[in-house]
């Protein structure tokens, strides 16, 4: 009576197996078309600038604050105001363009109109608001910074250190975690990520970083110091895993898959863009640290 039992569950095992292999080629299929359709778009962006980059970067701001939102609302009672969320994010998207020095004052009286409005609208919990503030400085804050790059000597070469050391990361941690990985580094925040595969894309990022700067030496005048490269791809690319991560945090606590469904295979803007957000701010303390130098 055992066999037979044994033998349907095999069965179906085998199938279910198949089943997610061919989802899975299916779903890497889609990630690449979208990538071959999306990564030209994205280098339009960057390499025209000006109008063209304002309108892309304030577009990626403005649908990545509404999946922060619909995730996070997906936890907390009472709800985010939409509304509000708009109002805040065009405020610092702007101030950051027209002159980045006025970006604290003007977040801070952003801090002052959540809670205003949080006590206003009677709500007696800080969960909220402090979520509100965390998804503007998360989201247009992080994206805004890219309007920054055209403020610096030799700009455009930096921001594109931002997407070489995003994508050799996500590249790298990828398939050498899916090789060799098998202890995991936050297995209660995403169960598939290695420390192999963590490892793995800090080296890559690192060295692929180098090379980038041996390129931008060779044909460009852009010169600096290999270990300078060394130095912000390492941290570069620990700060871009966690910001996948964070991502991940907020989508498990948030019960979702994926944040959106604009990129197909990849999900939403967050989704795709969780590592870039924090590798941001980071290339350009960079930029501004070096701009003597290069």
């Amino acid at each position: 009576m055992d066999r037979p039992s044994s033998s349907l569950e095999s069965r179906r095992a085998e199938r279910a197996l198949a089943e997610n292999r061919r989802a899975e080629k299916s779903s890497m299929k889609t990630r690449i078309w979208t990538g071959v359709i999306g990564l030209p778009l994205l280098i339009f962006i960057l390499y025209t600038g000006g109008f063209i980059l304002v309108v892309g970067v304030s577009i990626l701001a403005f649908v990545g604050t509404m999946e922060y939102t619909r995730a996070i609302n997906k936890m907390i009672r009472p709800k985010m105001n939409v509304v509000l969320m708009i109002i805040l994010t065009v405020m610092l998207m702007v101030t950051i363009k027209l002159d980045y020095y006025f970006l604290m004052p003007v977040l801070l009286v952003a801090f002052i109109i959540i809670f205003c409005y949080e006590i206003l609208s009677g709500n007696a919990g800080i969960e909220r608001g402090s979520a509100t503030l965390m998804g503007l400085i998360y989201v247009p804050i992080m994206f805004g910074h890219l309007f920054l790059f055209e403020t610096v000597n030799k700009g455009p070469y930096y921001m594109w250190l931002i997407f070489v050391i995003a994508f050799t990361t996500d590249t790298a941690a990828y398939f050498i975690g899916k090789s060799i990985g098998n202890r995991k580094i936050a297995p209660l925040i995403s169960p598939k990520k290695t420390i192999a595969g963590s490892v793995g894309g800090v080296v890559v990022a690192a060295l692929s970083t180098i090379l980038y700067g041996t390129i931008l030496s060779s044909y460009f005048s852009f010169v600096l110091p290999w270990y300078l490269y060394l130095v912000v791809g390492v941290f570069g690319s620990i700060a871009g895993q966690c910001g996948d991560l964070t991502a991940s945090m907020i989508k498990r606590k948030a019960k979702i898959k994926d944040f959106g469904t604009i990129l197909p295979g990849h999900g939403g803007i967050l989704d795709r863009f969780d590592s870039i957000l924090f590798i941001i701010p980071l290339i350009y303390i960079f930029a501004k640290l070096t701009i003597g130098i290069a």
